[in-house]
């Protein structure tokens, strides 16, 4: 039986005095967010001598044993999985995810800012309150008061 995962769009919004702010933390956001996808990818990168020895390690184990070698599910507390010392391939499947995702966002992030940017510079606004909304921390709506 497939238990499926059930994902909740984040939706939040920030006030900010002027849209420079705005520019100014979303450039933040993306130097943060391309520091933490290179220092993944370096981690990833030195996982793979590990992960290359396990599924040598698991190949023999099927070829000498009858029994299935299965992974042991996490514990699962509360929606919160939690692996104690996983090997390295479950390892390295959970932080390739991870970094999936987050190349997919900083990509995101990279056109949103290039697009508001354009707005805000070519329309005049960096003066300007705006009010963006966010949804799951990708600005989504942009507000201008004022």
């Amino acid at each position: 039986m497939a238990i499926g995962i059930w994902y909740m769009d984040v939706y939040t919004v920030k006030t900010y005095s002027d849209a420079n702010q705005f520019l100014s933390e979303l450039d933040q956001k993306v130097r943060e967010l391309e520091e933490l996808v290179k220092a993944l990818s370096t981690e990833l990168e030195n996982l793979k001598p590990s992960l290359e020895r396990y599924k040598r390690l698991q190949e023999l184990l099927r070829k000498f044993s009858t029994g299935s070698s299965e992974k042991s599910p996490p514990l699962e507390i509360t929606g919160l999985q939690l692996y104690i010392d996983p090997n390295p391939m479950t390892r390295y499947e959970i932080l390739e995810e991870s970094y999936r995702h987050m190349v997919d966002l900083l990509s995101v992030l990279k056109k949103v800012r290039e697009v508001a940017q354009s707005i805000i510079r070519e329309g005049g606004l960096e003066s300007l309150k705006i009010t963006i909304q966010y949804k799951n921390g990708v600005p989504v709506k942009l507000i201008v008061l004022g």
